[in-house]
């Protein structure tokens, strides 16, 4: 049986922060990630995009880090951007309602413009 893996890459860009996930987002093995997520410092001109490109599969867990960390970036008036290439991790966040919570995109250029912009979803973090 294959180990499952995750991995959290972060830079620091000139106006938003890039959080690039490799692997799976699932309960277990995302202890890790969520210290560095919670160690973050929110100095960032705009926000946060998170790359999920690479990512194969997300669990409720998985949903429950992202939420978690996004209210703590809207406390800090910063803003969120998802990159979602794979139809299936898309369809998964059709099914949690996240993509009506936080913009999906499909490439960086596309979420550097939303983070830059005024975008607001079907719900609000607080009614999610």
């Amino acid at each position: 049986m294959d180990q499952k893996k995750i991995a959290v890459k972060i830079d620091t860009r000139a106006d938003y922060i890039s959080i690039a996930f490799t692997g799976e987002l699932e309960y277990g093995i995302i202890e890790d990630v969520k210290k560095e997520l919670q160690a973050q410092s929110f100095e960032t001109e705009h926000g946060f995009i998170i790359d999920m490109q690479k990512v194969t599969n997300i669990d409720s867990t998985g949903f429950g880090m992202i939420v978690n960390f996004a209210k703590k970036v809207s406390v800090n008036k910063k803003k969120i951007v998802i990159i979602v290439v794979d139809d299936f991790i898309r369809n998964l966040f059709a099914i949690s309602q996240c993509d009506k919570v936080f913009p999906i995109m499909t490439n960086e250029e596309d979420a550097k413009q939303v983070i830059k912009g005024d975008w607001s979803g079907e719900l609000s973090l607080s009614e999610y």
